[in-house]
């Protein structure tokens, strides 16, 4: 199942989105959710981690690209995004 949250990371919408995600889901962040990059404490990088990616382009847009590849969050960009989308039959969009 692929997540797509738009939404700050302390948010409802987060935390709902936190909530019912499982092993082996995968989350996009996208828009003020790429926010996520500057709390290393947030939730979500233990509960989902290795399958939390972020859009490029929001994430340069708020000057978080240079930070998001220091920590080695995963960045992909709009071709990353329709492929994740592909290859998720189940999609959940929390905003």
């Amino acid at each position: 199942m692929l997540h797509i949250l738009n939404k700050p990371p302390y948010s409802e919408a987060a935390q709902q989105m936190l909530s019912t995600a499982s092993a082996g889901d995968s989350v996009l962040l996208i828009e003020d959710a790429v926010q996520a990059v500057l709390h290393s404490d947030w939730q979500g990088w233990r509960a989902v981690g290795e399958q939390i990616f972020l859009l490029k382009e929001d994430a340069a847009s708020r000057g978080l690209l240079f930070l998001a590849a220091t920590i080695g969050a995963k960045v992909v960009d709009m071709d990353g995004f329709v492929a994740l989308t592909e290859h998720n039959t189940n999609i959940i969009s929390w905003y």
